[in-house]
């Protein structure tokens, strides 16, 4: 126990807020043990506040949910009102869904949320959240750069913009599935450039669908480029509704992709669901003419629009793209668990294959592998690679390499 308290006296202050006595009683002595060297204790969330106001060097706040007067929800929304800057753990009896619901909220509110511990807390579960408390917050990221339309025009028209490729693999067997082409700026003062640094201007300047032919005409270089290596590689690439809602789309991107001699099937369409389309008999046309000429169709970020079964219903798609949201820390039992178990049942009825977006960890590898999951897409396998390193990344890759070893986020 010297060791814990020793590596623990960095957290000087924590405050218990629970009212129960003998939960009380029995956290500060847990706290003490572990080097905690100032524990203090509110009965409700009102006098959790007048301590905070009176000791600003509190570092910790342990609440419970379930208190007479201010309860803990309450507290949680008065901190987040206030800014509190302080760790926040839950520690709580209530279900585990309820529970996910107020991380949820917490996180919202900005709280700097470190988890819920069961009651009663272990000395091993306290150990672990005072160790998230003296872990850095993680660095600010830098603000994306202001864009005009004139620059992502002469961006567009200097060949600025290329795709990286993310792989896809199987869960089956680890055999690469494929790959999807993703959009990045290589701007010529600000460096290499995410998709949310230019797509929300691209969209309302309506030159999301210049950038959908550059996707699409440097992704049908790459599959040539992978087949000289002796890979006939499937490439993804998102079509945005204002793109799909243009008279005479499908036939313009078939002839774009035809010109490289790559066979249809070769190129996905993943249509989004979050976003409305707006001329839905254009969109409806263009997206069966791009089925009959052979290309494969996905529903991308299924689960987070307002229409999914009704998407379904009205694209002939053979995937099914999993958000990330869903799959992100899934856990057994939960909500989300059965919510995921059931939409890969529903999509496998439907002859749908599933995608995974957002595969980060071998826990959530084997838990979707477990629920029967087709495919894997997220860092755990491989970050999104421009084509020289995707390349090489898919002349070492075999079916029996472990993802955490091939493509681990660095």
């Amino acid at each position: 126990m010297r060791d814990l308290c020793e590596y623990f006296r960095v957290i000087r202050s924590v405050l218990i807020v629970e009212d129960d006595a003998l939960q009380r009683r029995a956290m500060t002595q847990r706290l003490g043990a572990l080097g905690v060297a100032d524990v203090q204790v509110a009965a409700d969330g009102l006098a959790a506040l007048e301590i905070l106001e009176t000791c600003p060097t509190i570092e910790l706040v342990i609440t419970d949910l379930a208190m007479p007067g201010m309860d803990g929800l309450e507290l949680l929304c008065e901190l987040g009102a206030r800014g509190q800057r302080c760790a926040i753990a839950v520690h709580s009896a209530l279900d585990g869904e309820l529970l996910s619901c107020m991380e949820l909220m917490a996180r919202e509110k900005q709280l700097r949320f470190l988890g819920t511990l069961a009651k009663p807390a272990t000395s091993v579960e306290l150990a672990a959240i005072l160790t998230r408390a003296v872990a850095p917050p993680p660095a600010p990221r830098s603000p994306l750069p202001s864009v005009t339309r004139a620059e992502l025009a002469a961006g567009l028209a200097r060949g600025e913009f290329v795709p990286f490729f993310q792989p896809k693999v199987s869960f089956r067997d680890r055999s690469v599935a494929g790959v999807e082409a993703l959009a990045r700026w290589h701007h010529p003062v600000h460096g290499l450039l995410p998709p949310a640094a230019f797509l929300d201007v691209m969209e309302q300047e309506a030159l999301l669908g210049e950038l959908a032919r550059v996707i699409i005409d440097t992704s049908a270089q790459a599959i040539v480029a992978c087949r000289a290596d002796g890979v006939e590689l499937p490439v993804a690439v998102n079509l945005s509704a204002s793109f799909l809602s243009t008279p005479g789309m499908a036939a313009g991107i078939s002839r774009l992709i035809r010109r490289h001699g790559v066979a249809p099937e070769l190129v996905t369409f993943e249509i989004t669901e979050a976003v409305a389309m707006t001329d839905v008999g254009t969109c409806l046309e263009n997206i069966a003419r791009l089925r009959m000429r052979g290309h494969r169709l996905a529903i991308d970020d299924f689960g987070v629009g307002y229409s999914s079964l009704v998407q379904l219903m009205r694209i002939p798609a053979a995937e099914l793209k999993l958000d990330r949201g869903f799959v992100t820390g899934i856990a057994p039992g939960t909500r989300a668990a059965r919510m995921l178990a059931a939409t890969i049942v529903m999509a496998h009825q439907l002859e749908m294959a599933t995608v995974a977006e957002g595969v980060e960890t071998e826990r959530e590898w084997d838990f979707l592998t477990g629920l029967g999951c087709d495919i894997a897409q997220g860092y755990l396998i491989a970050r999104p690679l421009p084509l020289a390193e995707l390349r090489a990344w898919l002349a070492r890759h075999q079916p029996s390499t472990s993802p955490s070893r091939s493509g681990a986020r660095t």
